[in-house]
Parts: C-alpha cells; structure tokens; sequence
C-alpha cells in the first residue's frame, strides 16, 4: 500500500512559503491610509490652487501701488481710492437723492441682501407650507414655481425685460400711463430686485419643501389635537424644525452682496440706470483693457468689502444657530 504520508522536508517548505505568500499582500492599515490619499488628492490641489494661490494673488495686488507687470511696491494707495470715490459727487446731480455713484452702489448691494431674506425667504416659507398642507394641483404649483431656475438665465432675462421695454413690452403703457422711465433710477433697480424675487422662489420652495416633508407627521397630528390653526403650526412646528435650513439661506442671501453681478449685468448692460454692484464693479473693472492700475484697485476693492461683510455673515450665523438648538427630530 501506497505512503500518503508527507514528509518532513516538505512540510518545512510550506511552512517557509507561507510568510512570502502573506508579505506580497498590504495590510488593512496600509490599504486604508492610500485609498485616503487618492481621495484627498483632489480637492487639496484643487484647494491650493484655486483658492490660497489665487487669494494670494489677489491679496498682493491689493497692496500693489505700481503701474507696470512685474513690478512690486507695497503701498495703501488702492484702499484710498475707495474712499475718495465714496466723497465724489455723482455726474448726473439729477439723480434719486442725489446720491454718488459708490454710494449707490453699495445701496444696491446691499439691497440685495434685504429682498432675499425679508422677501424671497418668508414668500418662499408660505408657499412652500402651503403646498405641504395638499392643496389642489399642489405638484403642478411647484413645477411653474421651479420653471425659471430650468430654463437659461439669459433668455430669462431677456424675456423679463421684453415684458416693460417699450414699445413692444406688455407692460410699458402701463409704465408710461403712470410716467415712470423703466431705464432711470431707481426704477431701473426696484425692476431688476423684482426678477431676483420672483426667478428665486422656485429655488428656495424646492429647498423648503424638502425640509418640511422630512417633519414628522406626529407633529403636525399632535397640532391638530392640540387645535392649534395654521399660524400657530406654521410658527411652532414648521419654523423650529427646519430652523438650520432657514439659517443656512439666510447666509446664502447675505453672500449675494458681494457675489451677485450677472443679473444687473443682462437686465440693463451697462446703461446709465446705476444698477452696479460691488462684484459688477470688479468686473468691469478688471475686464478686458483694465490696466494694472485698474486690476489693482479691482482687487482692492472686492478684499476691503470682504473684510467687513465677511465677519457680519458669520455674527449672524452665530446667533441664528442658538436659536432652537434643543429642538431635533
């Protein structure tokens, strides 16, 4: 009968093998720590790229008070420009308030901060909880509330500004009947904020529709028991538990301040209707032909509002957030 034994020698040879077999294989630790790497790798460069480089770009041509590429001189020259420009008078001495040009500016700015959250935001909350509460044709409601963030922000707006442009906009007798100019401030401003609210709400219902559907609906049956009408459920439920996403677009809208140009920009292409911005301001001025003095002062221009708007944001996250902090679901 045949040995099916093994013998010794050549257990010892396995046994030698295994810990080569093992070695080729990387352990868990190591495995981990490069798939780590491979997803980190992009957004740090993309971090470091388009964000300290370019910051440091713009930081130090902040600071640059010379008139030709390459050249360095630190100098506060491009700051004072601001505020000279803030004592100028405005050319046309006709205009609303007589107000200059950086100062309306700034108005304009800033306006654009009022409309979204005492307009846009409590409009958009409404509609969006009264689309919860299943009101008829609820679905075909938020599809035309949601139809101008679909469609290109350039033929929307040529088509908003078609509706007062006379003489083939519907409404442009109305305007003359009443003798306002559509092109004059600050018509020509209240008209452009009348887009933002009203090409805005569709974004923000989304938004708010999706916060309020994720609300328990024990909640709003313990309301009902409590016999508490829509005010009081609107204001006690609904309010409190979608309080961070409330909070989150008020920062977004505060950001339009410094960040909202291209409306403005394709509703009035730079007429004399004073409808600038800060960020419209940069963009002009560092367009095509700027020179480096312009580049300079544009730059200067987009950090010194930065700085002072910036830490207003993050105050009014701060104090928003401890509002309803113990309130979860």
């Amino acid at each position: 009968m045949k040995d099916l034994s093994i013998p010794a020698s050549n257990i010892q040879t396995i046994s030698r093998e295994r810990p080569r077999l093992r070695s080729r294989h990387l352990s868990k630790r190591a495995t981990d720590a490069i798939f780590i790497i491979v997803m980190l790798a992009y957004p740090i460069t993309q971090f470091l790229v388009t964000w300290i480089f370019v910051n440091f770009g713009a930081l130090s041509m902040a600071f640059n008070g010379s008139s030709t590429y390459g050249e360095f001189t630190f100098s506060f020259i491009n700051f004072k420009v601001i505020f000279e420009d803030l004592a100028k008078p405005y050319p046309d001495q006709a205009n609303f308030l007589n107000l200059n040009s950086a100062t309306i500016v700034l108005l304009n700015s800033l306006g654009y901060c009022f409309i979204t959250i005492f307009i846009s935001l409590p409009l958009s909350l409404l509609f969006s909880y009264f689309l919860r509460k299943k009101m008829p044709i609820a679905n075909v409601f938020r599809a035309i509330f949601f139809l101008p963030n679909i469609i290109p922000i350039v033929a929307l707006t040529f088509a908003f500004k078609m509706s007062y442009t006379t003489p083939v906009g519907y409404l442009s007798s109305f305007f003359e009947a009443l003798g306002i100019n559509t092109a004059k401030y600050p018509t020509s401003q209240l008209l452009v904020y009348a887009y933002c609210i009203w090409a805005g709400l569709g974004y923000n219902i989304i938004l708010f529709s999706g916060a309020i559907g994720r609300i328990p609906k024990e909640l709003f049956e313990s309301a009902e028991l409590d016999h508490a009408g829509y005010f009081k459920e609107f204001f006690h439920v609904v309010i409190p538990c979608i309080w961070p996403t409330i909070v989150t677009m008020v920062v977004l809208g505060m950001t339009h301040v410094l960040t909202l140009y291209l409306h403005p920009y394709l509703l009035t292409y730079y007429d004399t209707s004073s409808t600038y911005t800060i960020a419209l301001n940069i963009f002009q001025a560092a367009g095509d032909g700027a020179s480096y003095t312009q580049q300079h002062q544009a730059t200067a221009y987009g950090l010194f509002f930065s700085l002072i708007w910036a830490p207003i944001i993050l105050l009014v996250r701060h104090f928003m957030s401890k509002k309803y902090q113990g309130i979860g679901y």
